[in-house]
């Protein structure tokens, strides 16, 4: 376990050399996905290998906290990357990592959105005081601020109309999901939603995830990928088999059906370029979130696909301007 945070650490240092905007790690329990069942440990040791890029969690489980605790944490880890942090807040991947800490899916997105409301208080206010229905405070004051005015950026992965106004409504950044068209729906949408809510206010920020490899040929990059997607797939269906159940909207259980499917972009750098480069014109979004590195992936083989898409690949890629009131951002 050691050799693996550590080759995390380098990845991340490498990941700021070849440019890369933000490392994010992702929160699960119980399962090998990942390792990594407290993001804010990671992300204290990644703020000190780091410098410029920005690092959060993608995302923090909040059912699984004390939100009064995390909000500490959050400030703190504020001040340790020096004002480097966002925040991914979420329910988590499945109802069974939540279960572990005694929150039943009947519960699961009342406890997350009353935590969210107590975080988000913290973060902005010099008392809390707070009765809701799983956590109370009475004004406790707050000696612990982010360096952030107001704290960290937020993301939430929204995927429809209800989420889509909870995100605007808290102010929150989102990930979505779904094939190009969709994602230019629900983009469009949720810039909508944000105008008639925050007048006048800067855009959200918007994005959509994606596993990613770049290799010297598509023959290659499947020799690769395929095998680590095997086990990738395996660690995040290991609970879900575990209760003798599947994901409602299953994931593809193949790098070939995943490649099919369009959630895995993995090939030659040509390859690689042109497939990104018609996702970002037919989904209307500005910034992909690229998982490069999964299940037994070997870590010079990820360290080399980060580099050619640093040379061969993010230098040709280009974003369309917007034509709906906000300006483009191309970071």
């Amino acid at each position: 376990m050691a050799a693996l945070y550590a080759d995390r650490l380098d990845f991340a240092r490498a990941a700021e050399r070849f440019g890369f905007a933000a490392y994010y790690v992702a929160e699960h329990h119980s399962t090998p996905l990942g390792h990594a069942s407290s993001p804010s440990v990671f992300l204290a040791a990644l703020s000190q290998h780091t410098a410029t890029m920005r690092i959060g969690s993608m995302v923090h489980v909040l059912p699984a906290y004390q939100p009064l605790r995390l909000a500490e944490e959050i400030c703190m880890l504020d001040h340790l990357s020096n004002g480097r942090l966002d925040i991914g807040v979420g329910r988590g991947a499945s109802p069974y990592e939540v279960g572990l800490f005694g929150i039943g899916t009947q519960d699961a997105r009342a406890v997350f959105e009353e935590a969210l409301t107590v975080i988000r208080a913290f973060l902005r206010e010099d008392v809390l005081s707070h009765r809701g229905e799983f956590f109370t405070y009475r004004d406790i004051p707050l000696t612990m601020r982010p360096l952030q005015p107001g704290g960290p950026p937020m993301w939430y992965g929204a995927f429809s109309e209800r989420n889509l106004r909870f995100a605007a409504a808290h102010g929150l950044n989102v990930t979505l999901s779904g094939p190009p068209q969709r994602l230019r729906e629900l983009s469009s949408r949720y810039r909508a939603i944000w105008r008639e809510l925050h007048e006048g206010a800067p855009p959200p920020g918007m994005a959509s995830m994606y596993q990613m490899f770049v290799a010297r040929s598509d023959e290659e990059a499947a020799r690769i990928v395929a095998p680590a997607y095997a086990k990738w797939y395996e660690s995040m269906t290991q609970l879900w088999r575990h209760n003798n159940a599947m994901p409602r909207e299953t994931l593809p259980p193949t790098f070939e059906q995943a490649m099919r499917q369009g959630s895995i972009i993995a090939g030659s750098a040509e390859t690689v370029r042109q497939r990104m480069q018609q996702l970002l014109d037919a989904s209307g979004l500005d910034r992909l979130l690229l998982q490069c590195n999964l299940g037994t992936m070997p870590h010079q083989a990820a360290l080399e696909s980060l580099q050619c898409f640093h040379e061969e690949v993010a230098p040709h890629l280009h974003v369309a301007p917007r034509t709906d009131g906000f300006e483009a951002d191309a970071a």
